[in-house]
Order: structure tokens, then C-alpha cells, then sequence
């Protein structure tokens, strides 16, 4: 069935399976042939412009060799495809993090907002230890997950990377993660980020009073596709599509960065917190 809207389910089953399919070697008209469709079908899946049937989504998978765990995962993703949202809770959460890599490699606008933690694609290696370190994870899972962390940041590094903008409070500035030699390191990265062409930093002062606060989110946008908000928060992360509740989130940020300090503005206040630990 051919689909109008592209949720984000949908268009994560399409990343997957055309990464199955390039994993393969095989063309849409191979991949078409192999379970009785045609290339157009095919191609239609792969863009989340089809609600793709589970016996199409299993042929397929069969036919390019996908078995075990990543099997069950796929053909789950392919259930509820319309839905207006795709939420996760408990030991599910971490099946969400290769498809937000995969819808952040994709975007080219990512906007961020952060009221009590320096943004993810903006920490430094000490910051990520630390954060972990208080959550008791230590060892080896720490390694790795300080490893997947810098790993997601490199979509900012890349020859095509995407506009990104963080909003960030001063709560999550002054909060000593790690102490203070690892926020001085961490502010001035901050600092040193905000000087490239694709990355804008926005921090909301205290002096600036209350402000809405929906928690952390991650607003996408791409060149051809609608946008996507990625949401998590403790024991519950996912993606909102739906264009009332998106344009919800548009409006938000519209608010936020009125009470956000300007780039110029933000980068000198960044400077004299870096001075603040300095002498702490």
C-alpha cells in the first residue's frame, strides 16, 4: 500500500533494508525478482512511501540473509507502521540508538535542546566518563559506551555534515560533571565547536528567568522528507512524526531562542564560565 505520510518506523525499516540490500550486493530489480515483485515495490519500501506487508519485509529478509535477533528486530519494526509515534522503555531502549545514527546521517538540520546535560554530539571523552561513572557503568561497558558516543559524533565531522544548533541552559554548565578540570576542557570544546561554519551554540542564562521546559529533544530535518523529533527521558526515548506534534516542538524551540543568548554572545559567556572553574 503507497503511503503519504513517512513515519518514522516506516522510514527506518526502509534504512534497513536498503542497508541489507547494499550489504548483499544486490539491485532493487535483484532484490524485486527474488521475491516475486517489482523494482518500483522495491524502491517504494526502501523510501517509506509504501506500507511495506510482513511477507514482503520477510521475503526480503530471507533473501538477503538476515537471521536471529536481527530478523525478530526488523520484522518487529515492521509492525504499526503508521503509527503517530515509535517509543521505547526499559531494556528496548537501545534498538532506537542505530536508527537515530542512521536519521542523523541522513538530516540536514539537526537542532538540539539540552536544560540540564551538555548536548551528546558535544561531549568530551572525560565528560562521557563522567556522566557514566554516576550512573555506577564502569570497565569495559564504559569503554564501549564512551566509544559509541564519539562515534555518533563524528556525523559532525563529516565533508557533508548536517546544521547543527544546540540550546543550552546554564544549569547543565554549572553542574561540575566530573569536576572542575574536566568542565573547564569541556566548555572550552564548546567553545572551539561554535567557531565552525555548521555548528551554533545558544546558551539561556539564569538571568534570563523561566522558561518552558519540555526536557531534552532533537528536532531533524531533511531535504526532502518531513521532519522528526527524537525525545528520551528516563526509562522512555523515541521518535514523534506526526505534524501537529512536530510543529509543537517548532514552536517551542521558536520560544527557547528567545530567552537564548546570540552566538558571539554565547561564546563569551562560555569563556568567563571556563575562567569560573578555572579559579574553583
Amino acid at each position: 500500500m503507497i503511503s503519504n505520510r513517512q513515519p518514522a518506523r516506516m522510514r527506518a525499516l526502509g534504512m534497513e533494508l536498503a542497508a541489507a540490500r547494499v550489504h548483499t550486493g544486490k539491485t532493487t530489480k535483484q532484490a524485486a525478482k527474488g521475491i516475486g515483485t517489482s523494482p518500483s515495490t522495491v524502491n517504494r519500501t526502501e523510501k517509506a512511501n509504501r506500507v511495506a506487508p510482513a511477507t514482503d519485509v520477510a521475503g526480503l529478509l530471507a533473501l538477503y540473509g538476515i537471521t536471529g535477533p536481527d530478523r525478530q528486530r526488523i520484522l518487529e519494526l515492521a509492525e504499526n507502521l503508521d503509527a503517530n509515534e515509535w517509543l521505547e522503555t526499559g531494556d528496548r531502549l537501545p534498538r532506537l540508538l542505530p536508527v537515530l545514527a542512521g536519521f542523523e546521517s541522513q538530516a540536514r538540520t539537526l537542532l538540539e535542546f539540552s536544560p540540564s546535560l551538555i548536548p551528546g554530539l558535544l561531549q568530551t571523552p572525560a565528560y562521557i566518563r563522567a556522566l557514566h561513572a554516576a550512573a555506577g557503568v564502569f570497565g569495559a561497558e564504559q569503554d564501549a559506551k564512551v566509544e559509541a558516543r564519539l562515534d555518533r559524533q563524528q556525523i559532525l565531522a563529516k565533508l557533508a555534515a548536517p546544521h547543527y544548533t544546540a540550546i543550552i541552559d546554564e544549569a547543565a554548565l554549572r553542574r561540575p560533571c566530573g569536576g572542575p578540570e574536566v568542565m573547564v576542557q569541556q566548555i572550552n570544546w564548546l567553545i572551539g565547536r561554535a567557531q565552525l561554519p555548521h555548528i551554533r551554540i545558544h546558551v539561556i542564562p539564569f538571568r534570563h528567568g523561566t522558561h518552558p521546559n519540555p526536557g531534552p529533544y532533537l528536532w531533524m530535518g531533511f531535504a526532502s522528507q518531513s521532519p522528526i523529533v527524537y525525545v528520551e527521558h528516563f526509562g522512555v526515548a523515541g521518535f514523534i512524526d506526526a505534524p501537529d506534534r512536530i510543529k509543537k516542538f517548532e514552536d517551542l524551540t521558536a520560544t527557547l531562542m528567545g530567552f537564548a543568548l546570540g552566538s558571539a554572545d554565547t561564546v563569551n559567556f562560555l569563556t568567563r564560565m571556563a575562567a569560573d572553574f578555572e579559579r574553583s
